[in-house]
């Protein structure tokens, strides 16, 4: 039995597919499987599986999926095949340093952790910068995707912690669930995960018509039907509901950009009652403020802050009106 499983969903990536691979196969450890799932991809991304798994049966194995169930799904499914010990997760276009999986193995056996987390490097087409993440619970509702951590496989499935169906904001909710049933992690200072950013790439440009805050509901509606809030600490459910309003936040100030008055007064409208019927006491947060919480990020911290600012003292409608009309 192999000690990790490192769970690669792919999808329409024959362009990095093989750099990716490599970098899995180059671990200075060799006690580890791959299994890439292959979500109906139309390009030529399962030739080069297959050619990959002719080289290493021994190491890689592929799923094939009958139907396009997007990454979460896919991950998810996966999980239920592994056979590590312990999983991690890497996009198919991003790629990791040779010694990613035994730098989280070594920090994860030290310890009776659910998990450990790590920092990454920005890839911007050949630029590099390096992201650490601060060692506070902070880490895990911030940095809300799945890679660039090593989980305990029996803590994920055991606690039944699955990725949304939903095509976008599955991490999201994933984490919040990891965030909820977790009781021991593990913050490294370390950064060997490769995240890469296509600036032509179709996801990395911004869908200003999307309805981002819909989304952020969906999976905060899905967390509570399967989470009960109160049956957690006090801090905990103030992070979760902090969390809550830095990501409608940012919905509504990234994809509200420009939209235009009409439709950030639907978004603000939609934003304004969801906050008040799902956490009616959010304006006692006592994580709130321009200078916390402490190991949060000054982008969030700002965010969350001054638009809590302007709340109280009813300006926050017309904040997000103005960024409605910049361009």
């Amino acid at each position: 039995m192999p000690k990790v499983s490192c769970i690669v969903p792919v999808y329409n990536v024959e362009k990095y597919l093989r750099r990716c691979l490599d970098s899995l196969l180059s671990q200075t450890i060799t006690d580890y499987e791959i299994i890439c799932v292959n979500d109906c991809s139309p390009d030529g991304s399962l030739a080069i599986l297959e050619e990959y798994r002719k080289k290493y049966p021994d190491k890689l194995r592929i799923l094939q999926n009958e139907e396009n169930m997007g990454q979460g799904r896919s991950r998810a499914r996966a999980i239920l095949e592994a056979k590590g010990e312990y999983i991690c997760f890497v996009d198919s276009d991003d790629y990791i340093k040779s010694d990613y999986m035994e730098t989280y193995l070594t920090e994860m056996e030290k310890g009776d952790f659910d998990f450990v987390i790590g920092g990454y490097i920005r890839d911007v087409e050949g630029k590099f910068q390096e992201c650490l993440v601060s060692d506070s619970d902070w880490s895990i509702l911030t940095y809300t995707v799945a890679w660039g951590k090593l989980f305990r496989r029996s803590f994920l499935v055991e606690n039944a912690i699955d990725f949304s169906d939903k095509r976008q904001g599955e991490d999201v909710y994933f984490s919040l669930r990891v965030y909820y049933h977790c009781e021991h992690y593990k913050v490294i200072p370390y950064a060997g995960y490769y995240y890469y950013l296509n600036r032509n790439s179709t996801t990395g440009r911004m869908n200003y018509q999307l309805n981002f805050e819909r989304t952020v509901t969906d999976m905060f509606d899905l967390l509570m039907k399967r989470c009960d809030l109160t049956k957690i600490s006090e801090e905990k459910r103030r992070h979760i509901e902090y969390d809550y309003l830095a990501n409608m936040i940012n919905a509504l100030i990234t994809y509200g950009h420009g939209c235009g008055p009409a439709r950030m007064k639907d978004k603000y409208e939609y934003f304004r009652q969801d906050r008040e019927r799902r956490f009616p006491d959010y304006r006692h947060n006592p994580y709130v403020g321009l200078r916390k919480p402490k190991g949060q990020t000054l982008k969030i911290r700002m965010g969350v802050g001054v638009t809590m600012l302007l709340s109280r003292l009813h300006l926050e409608r017309l904040m997000f009106q103005v960024i409605s009309l910049l361009r």
